[in-house]
């Protein structure tokens, strides 16, 4: 039953980091702070994309089980952003996306800004187990 629990957790804590960094996404598109610094992508906020999101980061979630920085959530949250920060640049952008490899297609800062919405992902998630699952030794 245990590992249920765990398993549920890890996901709803990656969902809800795909959540957070997705709003952010589309806030900082909608508003033209990405825009204008190099990263054009300003995706409808729709039910389907943004449960997309969720769910692919959902599975994501489990990579929060490894243990780094088990006493600093946002450290563990800013360095566990960084495997799907390069799935992104290496394999979404390029192959999904036809975007090219660092999604240049997009700008110029598309790495930079990808990286910044990882740590969102990472950090959202770390912070929500810290609180809710905090058997996971994250204090």
């Amino acid at each position: 039953m245990r590992a249920l629990k765990t398993i549920t957790f890890l996901f709803i804590a990656g969902a809800l980091g795909g959540f957070t960094s997705g709003v952010l996404v589309w806030i900082c598109g909608k508003t033209g702070i990405t825009p204008t610094l190099g990263f054009n992508f300003t995706p409808e906020m729709t039910l389907e994309w943004i449960a997309r999101r969720s769910f692919a980061s959902g599975i994501w979630g489990f990579i929060f089980l490894i243990p780094v920085y088990n006493h600093a959530p946002l450290i563990k949250g800013a360095l566990l952003g960084i495997p799907p920060w390069l799935s992104s640049l290496f394999y979404i952008f390029p192959y999904k996306m036809h975007m090219g490899f660092f999604g240049l297609g997009l700008g110029w800062g598309t790495p930079l800004w990808t990286l910044f919405f990882g740590f969102i992902w990472g950090a959202t998630g770390t912070l929500f187990l810290a609180k809710f699952y905090p058997n996971l030794k994250f204090r």
